[in-house]
């Protein structure tokens, strides 16, 4: 078939709903990279939740974002985002093929005051330079402090300075980089749907 001949369906974002436009955006922004994100309430909580809305932003300062949204289903205020704010403080792990059952397991609106780590048995090692703790089975888990925020529609984008990064040893190739094909992680499709990783090919 001819490409330029094919035929296309145009829609006026205008025209959709949230949820509408929200499911469009996730179905053809793709893949996207999943931030599992750990924070800690001022009442001494850990949570953990993963986001797909995730990227680097500036490698000087080394800065990412995550874009949040403002309330839970139930209305109430995000853990991850209330948390950011009070304490200023998170770490972003990486999500692998084996981790993404618990993963997503971890998305589900937990009760307040209960830790996704405890009730998922998900395991830790300490941060060094934030009070969150990262992810003992993340290949990489980089310590972020709160750069700044920005109020969009329905979204928090939350930019956090990265202080520290913990990389498995047998992830880093000759060069002192994360190595793809060693790293294998998971991305992020529409609707309930994953990419496992395959082999990445050089253009």
């Amino acid at each position: 078939m001819n490409e330029k001949n094919s035929p296309r369906k145009t829609i006026e974002m205008a025209s959709l709903s949230g949820s509408e436009s929200y499911f469009l955006m996730i179905s053809a922004i793709v893949p996207r990279p999943i931030a599992w994100v750990s924070s800690r309430g001022r009442n001494g909580i850990d949570n953990l939740a993963p986001f797909s809305f995730f990227q680097g932003v500036s490698s000087s300062p080394p800065i990412l974002m995550l874009a949040i949204a403002t309330k839970k289903s139930s209305g109430e205020s995000k853990d991850t985002l209330a948390n950011i704010l009070a304490t200023k403080e998170f770490v972003v792990g990486t999500v692998h093929g084996e981790q993404g059952p618990t993963m997503a397991a971890s998305a589900a609106e937990f009760a307040a005051g209960e830790s996704e780590f405890e009730a998922l048995g998900i395991e830790t090692f300490p941060s060094l330079r934030v009070a969150p703790p990262c992810i003992a089975g993340s290949g990489v888990n980089l310590e972020c402090r709160l750069h700044e925020t920005h109020e969009i529609g329905n979204s928090v984008a939350v930019f956090g300075e990265i202080l520290l990064a913990h990389v498995r040893e047998e992830l880093l190739d000759a060069r002192g980089v994360v190595d793809s094909n060693s790293l294998r992680p998971l991305g992020r499709l529409g609707g309930s749907l994953y990419l496992p990783y395959t082999d990445a090919t050089r253009l």
